[in-house]
């Protein structure tokens, strides 16, 4: 699993706001707009609602990435998180897990990885259109 730990920090009202929520990224990455959900998760979490002035203020500061877990350790540095390195590695990842067991089915080859060629080609057959 991909985990990620995200927090914000904004002040509303005077008062100093500091919400956090670990952030399945594998939930996170099946939504058109992961950062969105990322701060509707933070709000969730935090007993912000998604419809206050509190939620329209959070969202216009910049989130901070911590304790990432799984794939995303690769993608979390000072803070920040390369939400397009990520994903990338995410859909490839993904992609693997589906043609591994058929490259084991029907071509006997036990590790994609051992076998570059035919790896690409079962990718560039599955993502043809």
């Amino acid at each position: 699993m991909n985990h990620v730990e995200a927090s914000v920090e904004f002040y509303f009202k005077g008062i100093r706001h500091t919400p956090e929520a670990i952030i399945n990224l594998d939930e996170c990455m099946r939504h058109e707009e992961p950062l969105v959900h990322i701060y509707k998760a933070l709000a969730a979490e935090n007993g912000i609602g998604s419809y206050s002035h509190e939620f329209d203020v959070m969202v216009m500061e910049e989130i901070s990435f911590d304790h990432p877990t799984g794939l995303a350790t690769a993608f979390v540095s000072n803070g920040n998180f390369d939400f397009e390195g990520f994903e990338k590695a995410w859909l490839a990842e993904r992609t693997l897990k589906v043609l591994q067991p058929i490259a084991s089915k029907y071509l006997g080859v036990e590790n994609l990885e051992k076998h570059p060629d035919i790896k690409a080609a079962l990718i560039a057959a599955y993502q043809a259109e």
